[in-house]
């Protein structure tokens, strides 16, 4: 629990910190007078003012952040600092400092892909190995064994792909599916109606309530890694070795070999090296683990690193850029169709989460190292800047509305239409986070 709220401690405030900083930048690029610079709401735990007349702080609750500047309709402006107040710039300097938020946390997304592209991402062929009966894909006649590469246009390099591509398509009429089907070469090309399909994101994975069942990368029995020293190097072993046989029996499954390992008994190898067969006596070395019980408990290992389809693509600097540019915006087109689909009526309003399920996420992608913690850190910021962007008075997306509606009228809405509006925005708001807290302790 500790660290799951450490975690997303952690997360907020860099999603806060990146939002705020970039309405800060831009208001003193603007020449806008910042007052203060908080991360966290409520009493101030560590503060200093820079000479610039700002105080930057780090308040108690860690759920937020604000920029005050100053500003005439709460501030008393003299002569000499009317020309700093935020309220006397002009509308396309206001409409860019609160905008800046928002395109901050796009921003952070962009430079988290990168780095993550650099860092090298996993890909291997995402293929079907079964359709499920009577599903739609079922009616597509996508072959058992086909290889997916796009969906709705959005290109296929994972599963999770898949996953994206397939949620956000829910409440369209058809679905365009590219593959390459396992005897051919060609790219073919299906739609597939869907019309009137759910589905229940809490209890279904949008692939198999779809049909799709994944084939799992495979493992491929030839060595690409023997460890020094190890059990299987004092058996002759050697990388590129492939492994055809374990005791008189053919290799059709590398997890068999893994079991036989595991028991710790000599094993007798057949394996293929430089096209000549040679044989082999692996007998594995005896190490203590825990079980999942608690148990201490002995088991074999050899030290050996099978090969598989699954390819570490790692990209320079610069061709990072353009991958990580189109990862964002895919995110963007999949969050606001996502958003779309929850309006109309096309995803469940129980598909909302709140700060529980964020902080549940957060922790758990930060178990599987930190480029899934980045990818999730990604999404998240994505999500935020274009919740900001709703044309809700309280958020930034209704500041931008009241000064769009400004520029048409001449002059802004006055203080009593304001507050009316800022008062149905905040209602509506605190229904929203009533379903998402609703649905955070309904998971737990």
């Amino acid at each position: 629990m500790l660290w799951t709220i450490l975690i997303f401690i952690i997360t907020i405030s860099v999603l806060v910190t990146i939002h705020e900083l970039g309405h800060f930048l831009i208001a003193r690029l603007c020449g806008v007078r910042v007052e203060c610079f908080s991360i966290g709401f409520g009493p101030s735990l560590v503060s200093f003012r820079h000479k610039s007349g700002t105080k930057f702080m780090i308040s108690a609750i860690p759920l937020g952040g604000y920029v005050k500047m100053l500003d005439g309709r709460v501030d008393s402006l003299t002569a000499e600092n009317r020309r700093f107040a935020f309220d006397q710039q002009s509308i396309a300097k206001r409409a860019a400092i609160i905008s800046a938020g928002p395109i901050a946390n796009f921003i952070l997304a962009f430079v988290t892909y990168w780095i993550i592209f650099q860092a090298g991402v996993a890909s291997f062929p995402v293929k079907v190995a079964q359709i499920s009966p009577n599903s739609i894909a079922s009616y597509t006649n996508i072959p058992p064994g086909a290889e997916l590469k796009s969906i709705n246009s959005i290109k296929i390099d994972d599963w999770q792909d898949v996953r994206l591509a397939l949620v956000s398509a829910v409440g369209q009429q058809n679905i365009q599916i590219d593959y390459i089907p396992v005897i051919q070469s060609s790219l073919k090309t299906v739609n597939a109606d869907i019309q009137g399909w759910q589905v229940d994101l809490e209890k279904e994975d949008p692939i198999s309530a779809f049909g799709f069942i994944p084939q799992n990368p495979q493992v491929i029995p030839v060595l690409t890694q023997v460890v020094s020293a190890s059990a299987a190097e004092r058996a002759g072993l050697m990388v590129g070795d492939r492994i055809m046989r374990i005791d008189g029996v053919q290799l059709d499954n590398w997890n068999n070999l893994v079991t036989q390992i595991k028991q710790g008994h000599p094993i007798d190898l057949e394996i293929l090296r430089a096209g000549r067969t040679q044989y082999l006596n692996l007998v594995p070395d005896l190490r203590i683990i825990e079980n999942e019980y608690g148990e201490k408990e002995q088991e074999g290992f050899a030290g050996i690193v099978p090969s598989s389809d699954v390819v570490i693509k790692k990209y320079n600097a610069v061709s990072a850029l353009s991958k990580s540019l189109a990862q964002t915006g895919m995110m963007m087109k999949v969050t606001v169709r996502s958003f779309y689909q929850l309006v109309t009526g096309s995803l469940s309003l129980k598909n909302l989460s709140g700060p529980v399920t964020i902080a549940k996420s957060a922790e758990q992608s930060a178990s599987y190292g930190i480029v899934a913690y980045l990818y999730f850190l990604g999404f998240i910021s994505i999500s935020l800047g274009i919740v900001n962007l709703i044309p809700l008075p309280v958020l930034d997306g209704g500041h931008l509305l009241f000064l769009f509606i400004e520029k048409i009228k001449g002059a802004p809405l006055s203080e009593k239409k304001q507050a009316l509006f800022y008062r149905i925005s905040f209602m509506l708001l605190m229904i929203v986070m009533g379903f998402t807290l609703y649905n955070d302790f309904s998971r737990l």
